[in-house]
């Protein structure tokens, strides 16, 4: 049906993007020359932490965007990130009863060949089928809200990880490259190979099956004492170097899966289910209060080796020295440190948002070019600075009655800052547009001085309020790179693991991790001039051309939407000074 339409389409069309699977819906808006003017997830807006079930346009939030993006009177296309033929066939087993409750209640709730629960997994689709259904409607009722009419001429669905690949090699700085997709779930399997040639994506394997490393990393974390419902798959990789590698977790791990040739094949749901038992007969008492590390780091290690084998394959089938990466397993910075120098590749790229969030500007470009068939992506690796601004009102009404508020110029903030951090205060920054994906980048971030050892700990006990092991990410003067870090490699997006040169770590330990590595934000001046300006002026005043760099939010919550989220939690925690575009308050 939208796929007829979308080449009629007049020239001044604009795209809006949807994510929609069952977990960290998103949108975007694309203009007709294919620019991103706005992606964020919607996690942000809702404070609901991955949106679970949540439809990423809801009327009253589109409202807004429409209004600020798009001008009335303007065609609107509208794009998903699941195919029409997946969508068909939800349809299917909809109107079959395989989505009702009584039928859910009939399956099991042991583990199958997808490393989760069968009931679960059900369900997850059941909720998947309503997504599908209802993607665009809230667009369809903002419009009406905002315009008093709706240009829309209809949806057209993409394949999730062709969502996925366009998105990321698109925002890449490759014109070639091989890409790799890895994650949880797709249409037929949980992974994918395309090839980037001349800026165009062509598919050349697609895994079939239901296991996934995705559901795989999601086991680990649940059998560690976490829960993979909640997003902490983070924690592994957090916890991980504290563990010790264990022969017989490895070995129970290990049964999960085999490689033949290049195909990598998973057991069975018996063996499954058998070695769930297995480990958590060995699971220690504590571990569902501190986590278990022996488990975190075995379960990291093998996760390495189901990804050498899809790396292997990938090389086999695109031989490139670039690499770009996506899938929900490309948020393990860990793994993608040690990429580099492997297969062939010399360059690695994975983009700010690389889980199903970023699926929202995938289908919105792979929907621009197919109406635009010219159209060419502009060289990235592009801004992820795309997200929502905040509103300086709250704090000119607070100046009336807070004495410790004022306003500073430009260039008074950033002295004022870097003086407050040098002294060792923590510090909220947030600063012009969010940013798109799960990692604060400079413009929502909680800020310290990396050279106290007891920083970290600080952090996590009087503003975090996380576990102790939690790691920070130092961001650093990109310049400066090469000096600190072994082996440098550019991380805009503090996408991957390095090892800190022995010489330095001692200077900045509460960014050191347990293994001596440090997941980086390379700071340019032509990506973010504000906090480039602002760690050069810790670093003209230390010595020291990094910082500590943290999400602002606290454990269990989003980073912040709103200026009101940064008062409230700048008055409800440790932070010592709160700075918000160039408003300065301080306890």
């Amino acid at each position: 049906m939208a796929g007829r339409l979308l080449h009629t389409l007049p020239a001044m069309s604009y795209t809006i993007g949807l994510a929609t699977t069952f977990h960290d819906p998103a949108i975007a808006i694309v203009d007709p020359r294919g620019e991103v003017l706005f992606a964020e997830a919607t996690e942000r807006y809702l404070q609901y932490k991955r949106a679970p079930n949540c439809e990423p346009d809801t009327a009253v939030r589109m409202e807004s965007l429409l209004k600020r993006y798009i001008p009335k009177g303007a065609q609107i296309r509208l794009a998903t990130s699941w195919g029409e033929e997946f969508t068909g066939f939800l349809d299917q087993m909809s109107r079959g009863g395989a989505f009702s409750l009584d039928a859910l209640l009939k399956l099991s709730p042991a583990f199958n060949r997808s490393l989760v629960p069968e009931r679960s997994e059900r369900a997850l689709i059941a909720s998947l089928h309503h997504q599908q259904q209802r993607a665009g409607l809230g667009t369809l009722l903002g419009l009406d809200r905002a315009f008093g009419e709706a240009k829309v001429t209809g949806i057209k669905r993409y394949g999730h990880h062709l969502s996925h690949a366009a998105y990321a090699s698109w925002s890449s700085p490759f014109r070639d490259a091989a890409c790799l997709v890895v994650d949880g779930m797709g249409e037929t399997g949980a992974s994918a190979i395309f090839a980037l040639k001349d800026g165009r994506l062509t598919e050349l394997k697609r895994h079939r099956g239901r296991e996934s490393i995705g559901f795989y990393f999601g086991f680990v974390t649940d059998l560690a004492g976490f829960d993979q419902a909640k997003g902490e798959e983070w924690k592994i990789m957090g916890l991980a170097p504290y563990g010790r590698s264990d022969p017989e977790l490895l070995a129970l791990l290990r049964k999960l899966y085999r490689v033949e040739g290049t195909k990598l094949t998973f057991a069975d749901a018996a063996t499954v289910q058998q070695v769930a038992a297995d480990i958590l007969a060995r699971r220690p008492a504590d571990a569902l209060d501190k986590g278990w590390a022996d488990l975190s780091r075995c379960g990291q290690d093998v996760f390495a080796e189901m990804m050498e084998a899809l790396l292997a394959e990938t090389a086999a089938l695109c031989p490139s020295e670039n690499l770009v990466l996506a899938g929900g397993c490309a948020l393990n910075s860990s793994f993608n440190g040690k990429i580099v120098g492997r297969h062939g590749f010399r360059q690695v790229y994975v983009p700010s948002a690389p889980a199903d969030d970023g699926n929202a500007i995938g289908a919105a470009w792979l929907a621009h070019a197919e109406a635009n068939p010219d159209w060419q992506a502009p060289k990235g690796p592009m801004s992820p600075y795309l997200g929502s601004s905040l509103s300086t009102e709250p704090f000119e009404r607070m100046a009336a009655w807070e004495p410790r508020l004022k306003k500073l110029s430009p260039d008074e903030i950033i002295v004022a800052t870097a003086k407050l951090l040098a002294e060792g205060k923590l510090i909220g920054w947030a600063q012009g547009r969010a940013e798109f994906g799960p990692r604060a980048l400079g413009n929502r971030s909680i800020l310290a001085d990396a050279r106290p050892a007891d920083a970290k700990d600080l952090l996590n006990a009087k503003v975090k309020y996380r576990e102790a092991f939690r790691p920070f990410a130092p961001s650093i003067l990109a310049e400066h790179g090469p000096d600190w870090f072994e082996n440098y490699q550019d991380s805009p997006y503090m996408e991957r693991t390095l090892t800190w040169k022995a010489a330095v770590r001692s200077r900045v330990p509460a960014v050191v991790h347990e293994d001596a590595t440090g997941r980086l934000q390379s700071v340019t001046a032509e990506r973010n001039p504000r906090y480039h300006a602002l760690i050069k002026a810790f670093h003209e005043l230390t010595g020291v051309p990094v910082i500590l760099n943290t999400s602002f939010n606290i454990m269990g919550k989003p980073i912040l939407h709103s200026s009101e989220d940064a008062i409230l939690m700048f008055y409800t925690s440790g932070l010592d000074a709160l700075v918000v575009e160039d408003w300065l308050l301080v306890k």
